[in-house]
């Protein structure tokens, strides 16, 4: 079976290991990682060459319309509400202090700290 009839021998046999051999192995197998490695870095390249040219090709297409693009983007605009008047922000916190006691409540055993709130 794989061609080894005498189990007895080694498979490998170290007792000619010569010097040159190894490093005769080394810079094969170093020359081998260097090629592997200088391909791959030109098969990056120029994945990032075609995406160069295709940005170049396709960024600006006929079918686009920059003004309407803007135009839709002035017509909506978020509601930007006035800033809230001080009743509302004392509503604002006590409806934080409550969801914070509600959640120390349920897991008694759970450390809760709240270290900032923003308003959105």
């Amino acid at each position: 079976m794989f061609g080894i009839e005498d189990f007895s021998k080694p498979i490998v046999d170290f007792s000619n290991f010569d010097v040159s051999q190894l490093s005769d192995a080394l810079i094969f197998g170093g020359a081998i990682v260097l090629i592997g490695m200088a391909t791959v870095f030109a098969v990056l390249c120029l994945l990032w060459l075609f995406l160069v040219i295709f940005k170049v090709v396709f960024h600006d297409l006929p079918g686009k319309s920059p003004k309407k693009a803007k135009a839709v983007e002035s017509a909506v605009q978020p509601d930007r509400s006035p800033d809230l008047r001080p009743a509302e922000n004392g509503e604002i916190v006590a409806v934080l202090a409550a969801a914070v006691a509600m959640a120390e409540s349920e897991n008694s055993g759970m450390k809760f700290r709240v270290v900032s709130f923003k308003r959105v």
